[in-house]
C-alpha cells in the first residue's frame, strides 16, 4: 500500500511540475485579459537631451550617452501622480522601463554602479513606483532587457556566464524586493538573449508564483516577437501595430506619441485614433499596452496627460466593451468591432455606408439591442445576415456602440468571419502548412484572410539548434539566423469540396530585401499534386490557368532568400481581367 501511496504521489508531483511546464493551466492570465488596457511608461536618463531610448546611445557618443545619468535629476517625479493618471485614462496595469538596452537600473541594485541611485536623484523609482501601484490596487509590472549595450562582458565569448549570472540577480532583485509583480515585460534588441530563455523564465516563475511573462525570451526573428509563444513565454507581443484576431493571449504595444521616450514637442495622437487601436486590440482577442514617455523632471506632458483624460472620458461609456470581455464572436474588420461577455454582445461601429449595417447570419436570436443613450435600435434577423439599422443622427463620433442582447452564451458559438472582400474560392478555407513562423499574424490562416496586414511564412527548421546561439551576438538580419529558418515550405488550402478553378492570384510579404525566388501552384488530382503552374519571380503574381476541378491546392516555395512571406493565396472560379 505504501509503495502505491508513493507512486501516486510520485505521479502527482511530476504531472504537475510539467503541467506547469507547459503552462497548460491559462488561469493566472484571467486578470490581466481581463484588463484588457495598460500603461506603458518608458523613462530614463536619456530625457536629458530627448533622444529615443537606448538607440540613439551610438549616434549621440556612446560614452557622452552612458553619463547622462550624472545629471539627471527628475525632482517633480511623484509616483502617485503616474498611477492616478493611469486610472483615470481607465487602464487597469502599468509596466515600468526597470532596465532598457542601455543598462541603466532604475532601481536599488547591488550588481551595478549604473543606476538611480548614483544621479543626483538618488531615489530607488521603481520602489517608490511600485508602492504607489500597490497602495491604488494597481497591478505594476517590470519592463527588464536581459541585455545591456553598456556591459563589455555582455555576449563577450570569455565573460558572457558571468554577465548572466548579474542578468538573473537582477532579475532575483526585482522581483523580490517589491512586493507582487503581475507582469516580466521581456525586451528583444535584435539578438539572441545573452541568458539562456529558461534560466529567466523559471527563476521568474519561481519567485512569483503567478506572474507572467511575454513572448520575448526566446525569439530569434521580429516577426517572432509578434506571433510566435514559445515554451519560455505565456503571451505574444505585436509591436506598432494591429492585424487581426487571435485566438493565442497577446497584446500591442505602441505610443500614444511619436518615440518611446519623451522627446521636445511631441505631440499625442488623436484621441480617434487611440481609441480605435485599443478596440481593434480588444475587439481582435488581445490587450493594449500604450505608452507615455515622462520627461526629464519626472513629469508626464501636460498634453499627454489631457489626451489620457479624454481617453479615460470615453471609456467612462464604452468601457463595458473592452473590460472582462473576449474579442467575437464577429471577427475585426476596418467597419466594426465587436466583443462579448456571458449573453452579452458589444459591436462598436467603426464606419456605415447608408444607414444599414449588414453582417454575417448570428446563430444566437437577439433579444434586444440599443445604444448607449438606452434607444433601441431595429435589427432584421435572418438565416442570411443581421442587419442593423442606425440613423446618422444616433450615431457616436469616435464609434457607435450597440450592446446586444442574445438567448444563449456567446462563448458557444464559432467565430464569424466577415463576408469576403475578395470573391476567393480559398476565402477563410481550412488551411495547413509545412510549418509556421508564428500561431497567428504569420500562421496558415492568414494568407486566406483577405486582410494584407497579416502574412504567413515558414517557420523555424525542425533541425536548427536554437540553444547554441543564446549569449552570441547574432542579428535577426544575420545569414546565421537566416539558415535557421526554413527558405522552402508549402501551403496548403482545403476548400472542403472540389472546386473549379480558371485564375489564381498570389501576393508576396517582402521583408528588407527578402524574395521569393521559384514556386509552384500544385492541385491535388487522385492523391497526387500536380503543378498547375509556376514562377520565378513573386511580387503580386496573378495568372489564368486551364481550369482545374480539385478539393486541395498548394503553393510550394521552391526556393527564397531572407523572410518574405504570402499575405494572400487566392483562387477564383473566373478569369482575372
Amino acid at each position: 500500500m505504501k509503495k502505491i501511496i508513493s507512486l501516486l504521489l510520485f505521479l502527482f508531483i511530476i504531472s504537475g511540475v510539467s503541467g506547469q511546464n507547459r503552462q497548460t493551466n491559462t488561469d493566472y492570465l484571467k486578470w490581466w485579459q481581463d484588463a484588457r488596457f495598460g500603461m506603458f511608461i518608458h523613462w530614463g536618463p536619456v530625457t536629458r537631451f530627448g533622444g529615443e531610448i537606448s538607440w540613439t546611445r551610438e549616434g549621440y557618443g556612446k560614452a557622452k550617452y552612458d553619463s547622462l545619468y550624472k545629471g539627471f535629476n527628475p525632482v517633480k517625479f511623484n509616483p502617485e501622480e503616474w498611477v492616478a493618471l493611469a486610472q483615470k485614462a481607465g487602464m487597469k496595469y502599468i509596466v515600468f522601463t526597470a532596465k532598457h538596452h542601455d543598462g541603466f537600473c532604475e532601481w536599488n541594485t547591488k550588481t551595478t554602479s549604473y543606476n538611480i541611485m548614483k544621479t543626483p536623484f538618488g531615489r530607488d523609482v521603481c520602489k517608490e513606483l511600485a508602492d504607489a501601484a500597490h497602495k491604488a490596487e494597481m497591478p505594476i509590472c517590470w519592463y527588464f532587457s536581459p541585455a545591456d549595450w553598456k556591459d563589455p562582458d555582455c555576449r563577450n565569448p570569455k565573460t558572457n556566464d558571468v554577465f548572466a549570472k548579474r542578468v538573473l540577480e537582477q532579475v532575483r532583485e526585482l522581483l523580490t524586493n517589491y512586493g507582487k509583480i503581475g507582469i516580466l515585460w521581456i525586451d528583444y534588441e535584435g539578438s539572441p538573449s545573452p541568458v539562456k530563455p529558461k534560466e529567466i523564465y523559471e527563476l521568474a516563475k519561481k519567485l512569483q508564483p503567478g506572474i507572467i511573462v511575454n513572448n520575448r525570451l526566446d525569439v530569434f526573428h521580429t516577426d517572432e516577437s509578434h506571433a510566435f509563444v514559445g515554451p519560455y513565454g505565456d503571451y505574444a507581443t505585436p509591436e506598432g501595430f494591429v492585424a487581426g484576431y487571435g485566438a493565442i493571449p497577446w497584446e500591442t504595444c505602441t505610443n500614444l506619441g511619436h518615440q518611446w521616450a519623451w522627446r521636445p514637442k511631441d505631440t499625442p495622437r488623436p484621441i480617434s485614433e487611440a481609441a480605435t487601436t485599443l478596440l481593434r486590440c480588444v475587439g481582435g482577442n488581445g490587450n493594449l499596452l500604450l505608452n507615455v514617455g515622462p520627461d526629464s523632471l519626472g513629469q508626464i506632458p501636460a498634453v499627454f496627460q489631457e489626451r489620457l483624460m479624454e481617453l479615460g472620458g470615453w471609456l467612462k461609456l464604452h468601457g463595458k466593451s473592452v473590460y472582462n470581455t473576449k474579442g467575437g464572436p464577429y471577427t475585426p474588420t476596418n467597419d466594426y468591432l465587436c466583443t462579448f461577455s456571458g449573453k452579452t454582445m458589444y459591436l462598436n461601429i467603426l464606419a456605415m455606408k447608408g444607414d444599414t449595417l449588414t453582417l454575417p447570419a448570428l446563430p444566437a436570436k437577439i433579444q434586444k439591442a440599443n445604444l448607449v443613450s438606452g434607444k433601441d435600435v431595429r435589427f432584421i434577423q435572418n438565416k442570411e445576415s443581421l442587419k442593423l439599422i442606425i440613423p446618422q443622427a444616433d450615431r457616436e463620433k469616435i464609434s457607435t456602440l450597440i450592446t446586444i442582447t442574445t438567448n444563449k452564451s456567446l462563448k458557444e458559438l464559432a467565430l464569424i468571419y466577415p463576408f469576403s472582400t475578395s470573391g476567393s474560392l480559398a476565402y477563410n478555407c481550412k488551411s495547413s502548412a509545412s510549418g509556421s513562423i508564428g500561431q497567428f499574424l504569420h500562421d496558415p490562416k492568414a494568407a486566406f484572410d483577405d486582410n494584407p496586414k497579416t502574412h504567413w511564412k515558414p517557420g523555424r527548421k525542425a533541425d536548427a539548434d536554437f540553444d547554441l546561439w543564446y549569449g552570441k551576438l547574432l542579428n535577426y538580419r544575420s545569414e546565421e539566423v537566416k539558415a535557421l529558418f526554413e527558405n522552402t515550405g508549402w501551403l496548403e488550402a482545403d476548400m472542403g469540396k472540389p472546386q473549379t478553378v480558371k485564375s489564381i492570384s498570389v501576393s508576396e510579404h517582402i521583408f528588407l530585401n527578402s524574395e521569393i525566388k521559384g514556386f509552384e501552384i500544385q492541385a491535388e488530382k487522385g492523391g497526387k499534386w500536380l503543378t498547375i503552374a509556376s514562377g520565378t519571380k513573386m511580387g503580386e503574381w496573378k495568372q489564368n490557368i486551364t481550369p482545374v476541378t480539385a478539393r486541395k491546392f498548394r503553393i510550394v516555395i521552391l526556393d527564397k532568400q531572407g523572410f518574405s512571406g504570402i499575405k494572400e493565396f487566392q483562387l477564383f472560379a473566373n478569369n482575372l481581367n
